[in-house]
Parts: structure tokens; sequence; C-alpha cells
């Protein structure tokens, strides 16, 4: 049995609508139910959550497909952490005006949510943000990332004007970034591609094969390509970096202890092709808990960049994290 009823909206913002999904408990305890916002990665989809909405019976789950993704995929730019965060908070305005609402992000998700976090923070009192939005929780991500050059070695100014965008892509996303470029005859072929992924050794479960097949777009030659737009996924990509609504979010967030308690980061074990080590190496992880001490760090020993969201292990640990920063339904919940 299902433990949720889930519907797709279109939510105005600018220069257009964003595509919304939402998760509706099929069981809730009596009065307000809990609200949590899951924001996805940089060529991903709301429906790559579909596993963490069934481990929170009883929530309300609102997933939004950022700009130039998906069935959001024909809005067009600009793009960038501030813009996507303003697109969140119309889906998160449309549908739990009163909040608060626990914001979750994945990869890209975890900047666009801290983001969140921070400009809400400086658009409203201190006390109405922290009544508005709960956490954020950064699975893989929200926390800034390691770049190397062509050499493999380390970038220390990520505010460099000179620093190329298209190297930073590669760096950074590398074959996922290739995949934008491809066209595919047939969605089993799409499917096949990822099947022989690195990072799905062990199978697509139907998660993940939901989330690829709705990440399709089909071609006027009737083959097709992923939806993501590279226009959005390299203005993104740059903005991450070198971008200063993020930073300056960041700064809001974590310089405030009270605040920099209700993060919580989880760290995979493995990368994007599922090699060692993740996309947070355990020395900057490291230097992240030694700098902002109280917020929660949790290793997921065992997991890659993609299926934290999908092992009994991922999932198990994600939602842990993501009910610790609810709350009690009372304190938390909205109507």
């Amino acid at each position: 049995m299902s433990s949720h009823d889930y519907n797709r909206y279109r939510v105005d913002v600018t220069g257009g609508q964003l595509s919304v999904g939402v998760w509706e408990p099929m069981a809730a305890e009596p009065g307000r139910v809990p609200t949590v916002c899951v924001i996805h990665g940089i060529t991903s989809n709301h429906l790559f959550f579909a596993g963490l909405v069934s481990a929170l019976p009883g929530v309300r789950i609102i997933g939004p497909d950022l700009r130039g993704r998906a069935d959001s995929r024909l809005l067009p730019g600009p793009y960038g952490m501030a813009v996507h965060a303003a697109d969140v908070r119309a889906a998160v305005d449309a549908f739990a005006p009163e909040g608060p609402v626990t914001l979750v992000g994945h990869s890209m998700g975890g900047f666009v949510a801290m983001t969140v976090a921070g400009t809400a923070a400086d658009a409203e009192s201190s006390a109405e943000a922290a009544r508005r939005f709960r956490g954020p929780v950064l699975i893989d991500g929200g926390l800034p990332l390691p770049v190397a050059d062509a050499h493999g070695d380390p970038l220390d100014d990520l505010n460099d004007e000179e620093l190329d965008t298209d190297d930073l892509i590669a760096a950074v996303l590398g074959p996922a970034a290739e995949r934008l470029a491809m066209s595919f005859a047939s969605v089993e072929e799409y499917l096949a591609f990822f099947a022989a992924h690195p990072a799905f050794v062990d199978g697509l479960d139907t998660v993940a094969t939901e989330s690829f097949v709705y990440d399709l777009a089909a071609k006027d030659d009737h083959s097709f390509q992923p939806s993501t737009s590279i226009e959005a996924m390299q203005s993104d990509s740059a903005d991450m970096y070198a971008g200063q609504d993020y930073v300056q979010a960041l700064e809001t967030v974590m310089g405030d202890e009270r605040r920099q308690a209700e993060v919580t980061f989880l760290f995979a074990e493995r990368d994007l092709v599922a090699a060692e080590p993740g996309l947070y190496p355990p020395e900057l992880v490291a230097d992240y808990t030694a700098r902002w001490p109280e917020m929660s760090v949790i290793d997921v020993p065992g997991t890659n960049h993609y299926d934290i969201l999908l092992t009994e292990t991922g999932l198990e640990a994600c939602a842990e994290a993501v009910t610790g920063r609810i709350g009690s339904g009372e304190d938390s919940a909205v109507d």
C-alpha cells in the first residue's frame, strides 16, 4: 500500500510555471501535517526522492523540478542558486504558506537549500526565517566542494576570474556533463546506459528507473535526450563555485551557532562514478567539522553520490536525519 498520494502541479514563477510534485500522506496524526521540501541535483528531478518519501510516512513532501530540468525544462534563464531559491520559495508558498518546512537538498540541491535558508534570513527577521524553514539537511552536497585543475591539483581560489567554466564542469561532473549532449534511440537504450554506469552496478531499482524515464525529452526525430538544459548546467555549475549568493547564504547560516546547529550534512563514501574518495574527502569533512562544530555530520559508508538516496543504508540515514530536523508534529507542522 502506498504511503502517499502523489500529484503534480504548476506554480507561477518568473518566466513561466515551475513543475512541482507533491506527495500528501495517506495517513497522518491528527492535527497538522509536517512538511518537507526536497531539492534535487544538477541533472536530476524530483522523482529521485521517491524512496525517501516512502521512508517518511505521515509527512507531506514538496518536490519542485528546478528550472531547466525535467517538466520545468522550458523555463528560461537566468539560472543560478538565487533564482532556484526564489523558485523553491514560490513552491513552498503555494503548498505550505505558513511553514515551517524542512529543507532537504541532494547534490546541487543542497546549495539551493542553503541559499533558501540564508536568503530567507536576510529577507525576514531571524525568528521568522527560523519559523518558516528547518534545516537544511544536506545530502552529499550543499557545502563548498574541492575542485581540481586538469592536472589534478586543487584550485585554492574558486573566485578566480580566469577559472574556465568548461574545465570546472569537466573536473567536477565529468560523465554527467557529457551525457547531456547524447541522444538515445529509445527509453530502453537510456536505461541501458545507466545500467552500465559504475554507480549503478547493483542494478536500477524502481525509483531510479522512474526518475530516469521521467528525465527524457522527446526530439523531433523521435529520439530522446536528457532534459537538463546544457546552458542551465553550465550556469549553475559556475554559480555554485563562484557565485556570491550562495557564499553569503552560507555565511549567514553557519555564522549563527543556533542556525548552524539546525544543519545536518550527510556524505557518501564514493563519488559520481563510485570511486573513492567521495565528493567530500574525509580530510575536507574533518575541516568542516572543525570549522562548524554545531553542524551534525553523518558518514554514510557503502554509498556513492547517487545511491545514498536509493539503498537501504542510505535511505535509513537520510530519513533519520530528516525526521530529526522536522521536530515534533505540533511544533513544526503546517495545516
